[in-house]
């Protein structure tokens, strides 16, 4: 196999997960770069799992895994066990098996952060101290199950710690084949329009994150618990509050769907929004997302990513801070809202160019070919 890839000339295989909001701009670089994805069929298609075996065999074109699901790419894994030749694309990447972390020719990781776990050292959620247990806020089905799963997942922690120590060490590092692959965004997504404020402090986005450890590289002491504790915790605080002075919107209130159009609605007619990438310090486009429709953000600055959200943001330590501190806080954010408002309506035409979602498709490529990421994306790039 040659060492470097085209991206534009791989086989890409599409789970259900790359029909939804976050993988679409994705598919519209491929699509501007004529690249046609197949799409992983329903396990119970025996017909198009075997055309699609056969497909795979007969051809020695490179495969890209976009958009799959755990289950998925375990269904798969006795396919690419044998044939290998795949490289994978990576979101929240401490969920994937890790396996095809491990065995992929290249790994494109939408979040910084597992690159910074495998070459920088640096440690998952900071090696946070998570609570014993994180109870469900909704009456979602995997909330619950994921609550329930928390004591067996404690029981198991000892042999889990001692699995993922085994397969770090283990572990062949090769930064080449990492690549970072910024989550994209589509300007018709976001239209801006001035709108008058109706709230003072917008929460849009869930408060509770339960996620399973595959990754060695995450610790499994964050098996089922709430990875937005920290998110969940700041808009709590700031809620009791609430009519002294401050008109809030909170999602949670909100039941049912939720339109994209009320979405972004709702942020327009807000002067702040909480934004913080999670305990495990996520670079979610929710930063992009909010600074494009003007808004700006109250939340946590991330550490590897985005050093350009730093002009848009009042930065507040969602985990420590006290009430007393947070009413300080507050009053003073509102006094830099103004600025910080310009700095957001600066910024937007900057993103929509640089997350577009065709030039980071070719910016990966650039990375495969050898060259460095573009300035701007990183901090101390």
């Amino acid at each position: 196999m040659e060492s470097k890839i085209k991206l534009s000339e791989c086989f890409w295989l599409q789970g259900e997960l790359a029909r939804i909001q976050l993988f679409l701009p994705v598919s519209k670089a491929l699509e501007a770069r004529g690249v046609r994805p197949h799409i992983l069929p329903a396990k119970s298609d025996r017909d198009g799992w075997r055309a699609l075996k056969e497909l795979l065999w007969k051809t020695d074109r490179h495969v890209m895994l976009h958009g799959l699901r755990a289950d998925e790419l375990k269904h798969l894994h006795p396919l690419f066990k044998e044939r290998r030749n795949f490289s994978v694309f990576l979101v929240d990447w401490w969920t994937s098996p890790f396996w095809f972390t491990r065995n992929a020719e290249y790994c494109l990781f939408h979040l910084y952060g597992g690159i910074a776990a495998r070459t920088k050292g640096a440690r998952f959620c900071n090696d946070w101290s998570p609570p014993l247990f994180s109870l469900p806020e909704r009456l979602v089905p995997y909330e619950f199950a994921s609550a329930a799963l928390r004591p067996a997942a404690l029981l198991a922690q000892p042999y889990l710690n001692w699995r993922d120590q085994c397969l770090r060490s283990k572990d062949v590092v090769r930064p080449e084949r990492l690549i970072y692959y910024p989550i994209p965004i589509i300007a018709e997504d976001l239209p801006f329009q001035e709108e008058p404020p109706e709230h003072d402090i917008c929460s849009i986005a869930t408060t509770n994150g339960f996620w399973v450890m595959r990754d060695p590289y995450a610790p499994a002491k964050y098996n089922f618990v709430n990875l937005y504790s920290d998110r969940k915790r700041l808009l709590d605080l700031s809620l009791q509050l609430e009519g002294r002075p401050y008109k809030f919107f909170d999602r949670r209130r909100h039941r049912g769907n939720f339109s994209w159009e009320s979405y972004c609605q709702a942020l327009r007619r807000s002067r702040f929004a909480i934004s913080t990438g999670g305990v495990h310090e996520a670079s979610v486009p929710k930063y992009m997302e909010y600074i494009c429709l003007g808004t700006p953000l109250i939340g946590s600055k991330l550490p590897y990513e985005f050093p350009w959200a730093d002009e848009c943001l009042f930065p507040i330590d969602c985990l420590h801070v006290t009430p007393e501190e947070l009413k300080h806080k507050l009053k003073e954010a509102f006094e830099l809202q103004p600025r910080l408002r310009q700095n957001c309506l600066a910024l937007r035409d900057t993103l929509l160019r640089m997350y577009d979602p065709v030039r980071l498709f070719d910016m990966a490529q650039d990375q495969i070919d050898g060259k460095p990421v573009q300035p701007g994306y990183l901090r101390n790039a």
